[in-house]
């Protein structure tokens, strides 16, 4: 493999994992409070559109 696909590599697996992160960190937290306050898909939805959004910005800043 040469630097440039590595890098290419690199890049698109840091992309991927900070979404995923992002989004079902304030999924995962959304739930947690859904079954606190008995509220089940209300606080998963919103953080999970909050997460999509804080993970598509910092994709963005990643890119830029």
């Amino acid at each position: 493999m040469d630097k440039d696909m590595v890098k290419a590599l690199a890049m698109a697996t840091s992309a991927g994992l900070t979404l995923l992160f992002c989004i079902g960190g304030f999924i995962w937290i959304g739930y947690k409070l859904d079954t606190w306050m008995d509220t089940m898909p209300l606080c998963m939805v919103i953080l999970g559109l909050i997460g999509a959004l804080t993970g598509f910005y910092m994709l963005y800043k990643q890119v830029k």
